[in-house]
């Protein structure tokens, strides 16, 4: 009698439950990661994008890989990290998220701010940080993403990368960068849309696990 690998079919059967996830979301990936490009090209980037400090942009490009690779593959159970690696993943997240957002007037008063301020441009910026979330928030809940794990963190863990991508939408279109306008409409903004994107992931998660 041929003895049977347990452990090599539970991880078999892992692995092919990974692979028809993937399959299944890369559609709704694409769509997501084309929200933000289409944006860009249609009303292009900050004019002042490449003269930002190159700091600024290396914590930008670390955070557009957090929001599309990193926090999704943990809200889908693609990724499966240990315990202390994700208190890791989500400190780093929420850091590097609050200084981007908040941009280099954070460590520099002094850092041009590109325009003058005015209210109708903290409500566009607040706006296009929650519109961009909107739209990658419906294609997560049309698509079924917040009740793939069988615990409600994992619609924590796509909120959070919802949220990550309509911050980094408005800080790539907006040339604004004092804190008295970065704070509320970006990071605040931000925020916001997390508090959104959790509570309806969440409800979904219940809602739909229930029925199953």
């Amino acid at each position: 009698m041929t003895a049977v690998d347990a452990k090599a079919l539970i991880a078999g059967d892992l692995a092919e439950r990974r692979r028809e996830r993937l399959q299944h979301f890369r559609p709704a990936w694409l769509l997501t990661a084309a929200i933000p490009i289409v944006g860009l090209v249609l009303t292009g980037a900050r004019d002042d994008f490449w003269a930002q400090p190159a700091w600024i942009l290396g914590l930008q490009a670390l955070v557009w890989g957090l929001a599309l690779f990193a926090l999704p593959a943990l809200g889908l159970g693609l990724w499966f990290p240990g315990r202390a690696a994700r208190l890791v993943l989500g400190l780093l997240a929420a850091a590097v998220a609050f200084v981007v957002a908040a941009g280099p007037a954070l460590f520099d008063m002094s850092y041009p701010t590109g325009m003058e301020d005015h209210p109708i441009y903290q409500v566009g910026c607040a706006s296009l940080t929650l519109g961009a979330g909107a739209l990658v928030l419906a294609v997560c809940a049309l698509s079924g993403a917040f009740v793939q794990r069988r615990r409600s963190a994992g619609a924590l863990w796509l909120a959070a990368a919802i949220a990550l991508l309509g911050v980094l939408t408005t800080t790539w279109h907006c040339v604004i960068t004092g804190l008295d306008h970065t704070l509320p409409s970006h990071l605040g903004a931000g925020v916001l849309m997390l508090l959104v994107a959790g509570l309806v992931g969440a409800g979904l998660h219940r809602r739909q696990r229930d029925q199953a």
